[in-house]
């Protein structure tokens, strides 16, 4: 990715999805930065290959035992990509926010 680009960071907690919505979410905090609707999150597989997903939505979570708000980014895909991104088991990991990216 090229780092000019790189507009934040995002610390996930879990993801999940909603296929009958054909959404997957991510849960979690901005470390650093920032995110926007239309923006992307870029998911490292390894040294040379990445996944960029748009960024649909993003909600904010409360949790009534938590004092601090968390951030849920929402992904419009269909059940192929859903189905990997669960087989991919994103959490407790920091993924790169970025304005560019492929659908």
């Amino acid at each position: 990715m090229n780092t000019q680009t790189e507009q934040g960071e995002f610390e996930v907690i879990d993801s999940f999805a909603i296929k009958r919505r054909n959404e997957f979410y991510m849960i979690g905090e901005i470390k650093k930065g920032t995110m926007q609707v239309n923006w992307f999150v870029n998911i490292t597989l390894n040294l040379g290959l990445s996944l960029t997903l748009r960024i649909s939505e993003i909600e904010t979570v409360e949790f009534s035992e938590e004092k601090k708000d968390y951030k849920l980014i929402i992904i419009s895909a269909d059940e192929e990509t859903i189905n990997i991104l669960l087989g991919l088991k994103i959490g407790i990991e920091l993924v790169k926010i970025s304005i560019d990216g492929k659908d």
